[in-house]
């Protein structure tokens, strides 16, 4: 009698050990998945060069410096990362579309709006030769990307 009590539920587990190893067996979307990229943007102050993954690219004007803030044009930065910049000149509005989300600037302001949410910037907005601005700082954070600074060198990363 004990040992029919013990042996049923001895058979249920004998049956199950098979389809548990098929289970581990089967690969999960995560190793389908293709390797990580990672993208990485250096500029050098006081170059129009810069590097987007060791290749050399241009720029109209070299990052500045403004008030302690260190500045880069808004359109290399959403070019290389798949954004796009669009510009009004009758109101002097700029809009970045990430393809989520889109933000509107203004220069010389540290109001912005994103998807018409208004936010606020530590550090305006500037223009410089007809170029929108903005603080590195603020791409860095706002997108998540990972910021290192190094003598003259800026190198802004991020993996996807």
């Amino acid at each position: 009698m004990k040992l029919n009590k013990l042996l049923a539920p001895v058979l249920g587990l004998s049956l199950l050990l098979p389809a548990a190893g098929a289970f581990a067996a089967t690969p999960t979307t995560a190793d389908m998945s293709p390797e990580l990229k990672t993208k990485v943007i250096q500029f050098t102050m006081g170059s129009k060069m810069y590097m987007v993954n060791g290749a050399s690219m241009s720029m109209p004007m070299a990052p500045v410096v403004y008030k302690g803030t260190t500045y880069v044009p808004l359109r290399q930065l959403a070019m290389n990362a798949n954004m796009k910049v669009s510009y009004n000149k009758e109101t002097s509005t700029t809009w970045l579309d990430t393809g989520i989300q889109r933000y509107e600037f203004w220069v010389n302001s540290k109001v912005y709006k994103v998807d018409n949410m208004r936010k606020g910037l530590n550090d305006m907005v500037i223009s410089r030769n007809g170029q929108t601005l903005v603080p590195v700082r603020w791409f860095v954070d706002n997108f998540e990307w990972d910021m290192n600074v190094s003598n003259n060198m800026i190198t802004i990363n991020k993996t996807y």
